[in-house]
């Protein structure tokens, strides 16, 4: 099946006829063209030892719910089988995840092994601050203030920030409670690194505060906070 993905072209006519006139081989392969164009156009490279392994672990650990079913999806699914049995999420999944696993190793796809990045200057941590809800002390991630070659870099690590609408920004108030400065927005998976003038914290800015903003145009704190700690 995931050669059917990866290599249509050189894939057995029979396997083809098959999943046309099979549902539930239909709805899997509708899933692993998923993982395939959500990967777009990055070229594809054999999966890490023991990725299968772990995939096949995390998802036995996890009973699928009775109601949890997808539906095959009308742009890749032939007609004949959009009638056919619905299939648990969980199983699709799981299928669409080890099918590509097994496939990148078939040896249809073959790039060069990337070049092992540089290291980077890991810095000395000066300041460090535990993100935490301000409603409860649930855990939203960390925040590290780095001193690299003179410059402080302010890391940040969230987690769970929720999916409301709009984007997370942070920012530096100052521990007077009356004063702040917008320092970026966070990027995917809710991590960011900022430049920070040293004196700016030395003169008490110190709290690490994550707001989700409207997209608005206004540059002003929404005026409400996902996570917030303080430096020390």
């Amino acid at each position: 099946m995931a050669e059917l993905v990866l290599a249509p072209d050189d894939s057995p006519s029979d396997v083809r006829r098959h999943v046309e006139s099979c549902s539930e081989c239909a709805v899997t392969l509708a899933a692993l063209s998923d993982v395939r164009r959500l990967v777009g156009e990055e070229s594809l490279v054999p999966a890490p030892a023991g990725v299968r392994d772990r995939v096949m672990a995390q998802a036995r650990t996890r009973p699928p719910p009775a109601d949890d079913v997808v539906r095959p999806l009308a742009s890749t699914v032939p007609a004949a089988s959009r009638r056919g049995p619905r299939i648990p999420v969980w199983a699709a999944g799981l299928a669409a995840a080890v099918a590509l696993v097994a496939g990148l190793g078939i040896g249809r796809v073959t790039v060069p092994e990337p070049a092992a990045p540089e290291p980077e200057d890991p810095g000395s941590v000066v300041a460090a601050a535990d993100l935490t809800a301000l409603d409860s002390d649930a855990d939203r991630g960390v925040a590290r203030a780095v001193s690299v070659d003179d410059m402080v870099t302010l890391r940040v690590s969230a987690r769970e920030l929720g999916d409301e609408d709009g984007f997370h920004e942070v920012w530096l108030i100052n521990v007077d409670g009356t004063r702040m400065v917008a320092l970026g927005v966070l990027a995917d998976w809710d991590t960011g690194e900022f430049q920070v003038p040293r004196g700016l914290i030395e003169e008490g800015y110190r709290i690490v505060d994550i707001s989700v903003e409207p997209e608005d145009g206004d540059p002003t704190h929404s005026g409400v906070s996902l996570a917030r700690g303080e430096l020390a």
